[in-house]
């Protein structure tokens, strides 16, 4: 049995979907498109509700080893990752990445406003039956191995309690072997890092 969200884990999903949707580095072919190194990409986001830090697979008991906590928190201090952030890993197969247009996603529509070639900022609106708010953020990718994702969204849940959610995401380029271990990961972390 699947346990339900509540109306902050709801808005929380909803504003993270959408920052890392901007650099999920899977989207189709699109107008507008930022150029960047196709292989493994790993990121990290740092994520807040209300002030307080969201919980990652550092925080979850049982979840690493020590080892692989220190290992993996080494790793990802090598590439460039904020320390504490939830780390993940990408497959990037186009040089490419194509800005999405505007869309729903999570009952959150977006707007994508393109800067220049490498960054830009976007709005959003969400409205759901748990949650409703309004938000922003910019992107900036620097010699298509490197990205930033910054998102600060602003609502109420649906019982009227505020919800103030800030994210950051630093993306980076690892290599062009997607099938190879970031230097410094245990192999056997690759899938749940996916």
């Amino acid at each position: 049995m699947r346990a339900s969200r509540s109306p902050l884990a709801s808005a929380a999903a909803s504003a993270l979907a959408l920052s890392l949707g901007l650099l999920t580095l899977s989207a189709p072919a699109q107008a507008q498109s930022i150029s960047v190194k196709p292989g493994l990409w790993a990121s990290a986001s740092v994520n807040t509700l209300n002030g307080r830090k969201m919980p990652t697979i550092f925080d979850i008991n049982g979840a690493l080893t020590p080892q692989q906590k220190s290992s993996l928190a080494a790793a990802m201090a090598k590439v460039g990752l904020p320390t504490g952030g939830s780390p993940h890993l990408d497959c990037q197969q186009s040089p490419e990445f194509a800005l999405p247009k505007p869309q729903s996603v999570d009952d959150c529509t977006t707007q994508v406003k393109p800067g220049d070639a490498t960054s830009g900022t976007f709005t959003m609106s969400c409205k759901s039956a748990t949650a409703s708010g309004m938000g922003n953020g910019s992107y900036q990718v620097t010699d298509k191995s490197s990205a930033t994702v910054k998102v600060t969204f602003k609502g109420t849940t649906a019982q009227g309690m505020p919800i103030t959610y800030e994210s950051t995401s630093v993306h980076k380029w690892i290599g062009s072997d997607c099938s190879a271990p970031p230097p410094g990961i245990d192999p056997s972390l690759m899938e749940l890092m996916r």
